[in-house]
């Protein structure tokens, strides 16, 4: 139906905000690609040009033909993935991080204190050994992606030929199946306490109550990028950039939640399931959708 004019019927209703995106992949696409040009034709080295994601997949060579790997409707689709799953995604977890830890004094000044006592000065603060040594920091983003899962729908598989059996029920072959993210991550048989922030749970710490059998069942169902062939291709770049992001800030800034504000927060006026104020809600359109929280920030005492 392509040729017969499909596609430009589906232009014709295609919603304005998605026309805007597309149209704003496509112009930043051929800027990226005039730049390469360029930079091919005047020869310059390694050093002077601008190295990212793009940068590398215009250059890459099929290893059979030494062709470009990439045509450009390809370079188009993986801007397009590449700009909604890396921005969307890591701006809920990362929203939700400042969310928590805003609310929560000791687990803040916890953080804040491991960021500020493992480096000497931002400039450390890079992907390595000391930044992956921050154990607290990391169980808080864990723990901000268990309360906000990014992706808190289903995500949908088909059960394939000769059917499946899931706890003790057959599912025929064909049937479409799923579950939601949220309702795992907020299982009290797979958490105990699931509505309460509580980065602790993610590191063994026999003192406190937390035993390698308890985080090991806290991680078994800990999915925020999914699995198997339809998992995050980008994940531990996400979690490096939330990780870097996160240090850079609190070693710098010192954050609060604005005077007064509600922003993110739940309400006993909202409806079922949105009630409780120290809670970072967001709605569900495939990916969450959020508003907040509204922070104050200011440059650290030196």
């Amino acid at each position: 139906m392509k040729p017969r004019g499909l596609d430009k019927a589906f232009e014709k209703i295609t919603p304005k905000e998605i026309a805007d995106f597309y149209n704003f992949v496509d112009a930043s696409v051929a800027k990226r690609s005039k730049e390469e040009e360029e930079a091919q034709r005047l020869g310059l080295d390694e050093t002077s040009v601008r190295k990212d994601m793009f940068h590398y997949l215009y250059n890459a060579k099929d290893p059979e033909t030494g062709k470009p790997a990439y045509s450009p409707d390809e370079l188009n689709a993986e801007a397009n993935l590449l700009i909604i799953a890396g921005a969307d995604t890591t701006s809920t977890s990362l929203c939700s991080f400042l969310f928590y830890l805003s609310q929560n004094p000791r687990i803040y000044q916890k953080a804040v204190d491991e960021i500020r006592s493992t480096f000497d000065s931002i400039d450390e603060i890079r992907g390595g050994t000391k930044l992956s040594s921050c154990q607290y920091i990391r169980a808080c983003l864990d723990e901000a992606m268990r309360m906000t899962p990014a992706g808190t729908s289903e995500l949908i598989r088909e059960v394939l030929p000769g059917g499946i059996e899931v706890d003790g029920q057959f599912i025929p072959e064909g049937v479409m199946v799923g579950i939601a993210h949220w309702a795992v991550l907020h299982s009290e048989e797979n958490y105990g306490d699931p509505s309460t922030y509580r980065p602790e749970r993610w590191i063994v710490d026999h003192a406190n109550g937390v035993s390698e059998e308890d985080v090991a069942l806290a991680r078994s169902t800990f999915q925020p990028f999914s699995m198997g062939p339809g998992n995050c291709v980008g994940q531990k770049l996400a979690i490096l950039e939330l990780l870097i992001t996160i240090a850079r800030l609190f070693y710098r800034m010192d954050v609060r939640p604005a005077p007064g504000t509600t922003l993110g927060h739940g309400s006993s006026k909202l409806g079922w399931g949105m009630r409780r104020q120290d809670h970072f809600h967001v709605k569900d359109a495939y990916i969450a959708i959020k508003d907040g929280p509204l922070l104050q920030f200011k440059t650290k005492a030196t």
